[in-house]
């Protein structure tokens, strides 16, 4: 590994800790275009065994022409398997831990003002299903399970973004964006607690108050976040 590919943001990542696991990067390489990185984000046991499968996966942009700042686009794998051969399976689900958050932040400290992070929903775990649902119903981005962990990481306006690109289309994700100073900041506050008020504000079928609840909660405690940053103005 030459100097330029160790200082690359993307090493910072490595052996991060997620309470008694670690964070292991895997393969990183160049991609086409340049200033694109692809790469592998695995996870690591107090046993040192590796996770099966990568929990992030994606590519990682250092800007560009047009004063486009760095961002990412991401695959996230929310339930992680370690396959130990001395002793039992063992599985992590993220997001029902602070795990998850933490994972985001990580990724999400790498990503300056003014840059952006994406990440796909559709995908087959849990977490992508319950997102999909949740946007179909009119749960805002911020409130939904894969919104909540951009929102807590840094991202205070999440979107829903698709590009049709006449059959090259990627998958439908939730763009969150970091505001590039604190004028912005507090635009995108104001457009997600809009968001928000809408949505704590209607009433749902009794068949979807499984993901109504919980995207309830994580509205109030999107707007207390909300509530204490903007009296910092």
């Amino acid at each position: 590994m030459n100097t330029e590919e160790k200082n690359h943001p993307l090493h910072r990542l490595q052996d991060k800790k997620l309470n008694s696991l670690k964070l292991q990067i895997g393969e990183v390489k160049q991609l086409r275009l340049s200033g694109w990185k692809g790469f592998k984000l695995y996870l690591q046991n107090p046993r040192d065994t590796q996770s099966a499968d990568p929990a992030i996966k994606g590519i990682y942009s250092s800007g560009g022409k047009d004063g486009v700042r760095p961002w990412m686009d991401l695959d996230y794998r929310d339930e992680v398997e370690f396959h130990d051969p001395s002793g039992k399976p063992e599985k992590h689900t993220l997001s029902t831990s602070d795990l998850g958050i933490k994972l985001f932040r990580y990724l999400g400290d790498l990503i300056p003002p003014g840059g952006h992070l994406m990440v796909s929903y559709e995908g087959e775990q849990q977490i992508h299903s319950d997102t999909i649902r949740s946007l179909g119903m009119g749960i805002p981005p911020a409130a939904t399970p894969l919104g909540f962990l951009l929102f807590k990481s840094g991202f205070p306006y999440i979107k829903d973004w698709y590009l049709a690109e006449g059959g090259f289309e990627g998958p439908r994700k939730l763009w969150g964006e970091k505001a590039p100073d604190e004028g912005w900041n507090q635009k995108f506050y104001k457009r997600t607690s809009l968001q928000i008020d809408k949505f704590l504000g209607q009433t749902f079928s009794a068949k979807h108050q499984d993901l109504v609840e919980i995207a309830q909660q994580r509205s109030k405690k999107i707007m207390e976040i909300i509530r204490k940053n903007s009296k910092k103005r």
